[in-house]
């Protein structure tokens, strides 16, 4: 429903009250339709979040299981694991995505990567010198890709400067937030790739 004045007229988009004995009625039924929409779709997130939350509660109850099995007292630490079923034609993924920040010593890394890039130009590979360049390349809010940068601990360099860098990088990690996924896949039979169960109204 259009929010209301005091005096129970309709306000516009740009503040002005109208009458509504004034407004049309096509905008009556289309505010009527939007209402009802909304509605159901609130209905429907609950339905989702409640989905959710007992999907975690029966996972986690099973992996509770398979600690008290082993002997294992906690499972802090477990960042994912995958359950499949007995066919392999579904399984259950759970994964938890960490929000990472760097703090002021990952511009002291990538001064001692400067230097190391200073020492061996003559002798390095030019795409090798752009890779690295924009993993420090910043977004509109000025903030580096930490996906980028974690990946430059995968280079195979040995030279004691990158070494450092890399030490240095890791000192420099903050995680902020951490986020836990669970996200389901079918499939007939094991010939065929898995496929996610959307729970996207816009993938479904």
């Amino acid at each position: 429903m259009a929010k209301l004045d005091e005096k129970g007229w309709w306000i516009k988009k740009n503040g002005e009250s109208v009458h509504p004995e004034r407004v049309k009625i096509e905008d009556k039924l289309k505010d009527e339709m939007i209402d009802s929409i909304l509605g159901k779709a609130a209905g429907v997130t609950e339905v989702i979040k409640k989905f959710k939350e007992d999907a975690y509660d029966e996972v986690d109850s099973y992996f509770e299981l398979l600690l008290d099995k082993y002997g294992v007292e906690t499972k802090k630490g477990v960042k994912g694991f995958t359950l499949e079923n007995f066919s392999g034609t579904a399984k259950i993924q759970v994964a938890t995505a960490d929000n990472i920040i760097f703090d002021e010593k990952l511009q002291i890394a990538k001064k001692k990567i400067d230097e190391y890039l200073h020492e061996i130009t003559q002798d390095s590979n030019p795409d090798i010198q752009q890779l690295i360049s924009k993993a420090f390349e910043v977004d509109k809010k000025g903030e580096v890709n930490p996906r980028k940068i974690l990946a430059l601990r995968s280079y195979d360099i040995t030279h004691p400067k990158w070494l450092e860098a890399m030490a240095i990088i890791a000192e420099s990690v903050e995680i902020v937030a951490s986020k836990q996924y669970i996200r389901f896949y079918t499939r007939e039979n094991q010939r065929e790739n898995y496929k996610q169960v959307s729970l996207d109204i816009a993938g479904v």
